[in-house]
């Protein structure tokens, strides 16, 4: 499954025939492989990462990067870190090769993949975070703020279910990715992206595999072109 990868490419394979005009390793995995983040848009100005897949088993994240691929932005400049989890990608597993829950390594950062998400993030020190997953069809926000408003934007555009907490972890030593930023910046905000499932084998994190939903390729494509075209709009792109 996720065959959007081809081997010794950047993340997700770039079918659109852009090029980022930057490409930045930012890390390595546990088994060595590259962390790529590539770069669109101004270099100068406000900055929005995106981590477009932190599951390696989620499929529906490649269609939120080809999106940004397709019309990258020209007013603000977007960090996309394509794939954060290159070995569960390549293996189609939900954790790391370490066996670790990536998106609970905010606080600990036990995974080299984590700690070069939070490197990157004190680099460019991002006004904006967006975590790209799925399969349970729903947006997020933390820290309110711009993160609200895109959410929000978002969810209009789309009609899901109206827009969520993104939430914490309710554990002393695990915390969500968006929580570990804070520790980088302080009051950090973040949308969290729940695409649909484009694959059955798109496994949900317990407790909550009632939840999953599962849909086209065309129904994800459709809505990673509404999401991105709501988070411009919120930036000012014109």
């Amino acid at each position: 499954m996720c065959d959007t990868i081809a081997p010794g490419a950047i993340g997700f394979r770039n079918d659109t025939g852009n090029v980022a005009p930057l490409y930045s390793q930012i890390g390595t995995s546990w088994e060595g492989r590259p962390i790529w983040a590539e770069h669109w848009g101004p270099e100068d100005g406000p900055q929005v990462l995106v981590l477009g897949q932190v599951h390696g088993d989620e499929c529906a994240p490649a269609w939120f990067v080809q999106a940004i691929r397709e019309q990258p932005p020209t007013t603000f400049g977007i960090w996309l870190v394509a794939t954060a989890n290159p070995d569960g990608l390549a293996a189609h597993t939900r954790r790391t090769a370490q066996g670790i829950d990536l998106n609970r390594d905010g606080f600990r950062w036990e995974t080299p993949e984590a700690q070069a998400v939070m490197d990157l993030t004190a680099q460019v020190r991002p006004v904006l975070t967006i975590h790209v997953h799925s399969p349970y069809e729903w947006i997020g926000a933390h820290n309110g703020g711009l993160a609200r408003d895109v959410a929000q934007a978002m969810n209009d555009a789309v009609g899901f279910r109206g827009v969520y907490n993104a939430g914490t972890v309710d554990n002393g030593d695990l915390a969500f990715l968006w929580e570990g930023q804070e520790l980088v910046l302080p009051g950090h905000p973040s949308v969290l992206i729940e695409f649909p499932a484009v694959a059955d084998a798109e496994s949900p994190a317990p407790p909550d595999p009632s939840q999953k939903t599962v849909t086209s390729v065309d129904d994800v494509a459709w809505l990673a072109v509404r999401m991105r075209d709501a988070l411009y709009d919120v930036m000012g792109e014109p």
